[in-house]
């Protein structure tokens, strides 16, 4: 890879936004499987995969979703919602691997052309009423969704409201700025 194509690509990676606001334009099940197989072959702790994703389409699922905590909200306006379900054997690896596949899922929507968003579930009874909602089993961890579809035109973040590095980074040893 030219370090041109790098710097397309990084400028890409530094672009990506969180979108909380969709049209109602459905994300084609094509696309969705895509993105799906991009989560699947996401790395994980020790590979164990302890992922399942439902997919949800309809539009009184969503919105029942949307009800389960604050910060979910914004899923009843998302065309397609991604429940990233976890096994819960690994309290510990299985955060870090949600993250993992959270931000492949959202990266292969912006490949796609679209955006996607992150949404928590309440933690104890909004993590239950999606379970409820989903039918998911007791003893799996569903923390969190993530809404994807087409932005809205003129929505997107500024981009703004991040560190600068020399604040956030130190070389060879700990310094605080």
């Amino acid at each position: 890879m030219s370090v041109a194509q790098s710097n397309v690509i990084t400028r890409h990676l530094r672009g990506q936004r969180q979108t909380r606001r969709f049209t109602d334009e459905p994300v084609p099940k094509d696309v969705i499987t895509d993105i799906l197989e991009v989560a699947r072959w996401t790395g994980s702790w020790k590979n164990d995969q302890p992922w399942h994703f439902v997919v949800v389409t309809d539009a009184e699922t969503r919105k029942a979703l949307a009800e389960v905590g604050p910060h979910a909200a914004f899923l009843e306006g998302a065309p397609c919602v991604v429940v990233v379900v976890l096994d819960g054997e690994n309290p510990r690896g299985e955060p870090f691997d949600e993250g993992r596949v959270s931000e492949r899922i959202m990266l292969a929507a912006s490949a796609h052309g679209l955006g996607a968003g992150t949404g928590w579930f309440a933690p104890g009874d909004g993590e239950a009423k999606a379970r409820e909602i989903l039918g998911i089993p007791e003893g799996k961890v569903v923390r969190q969704a993530i809404g994807i579809g087409r932005p809205q035109p003129g929505r997107q973040s500024s981009g703004g409201g991040r560190k600068p590095l020399d604040e956030i980074v130190s070389w060879e040893s700990w310094s605080a700025s």
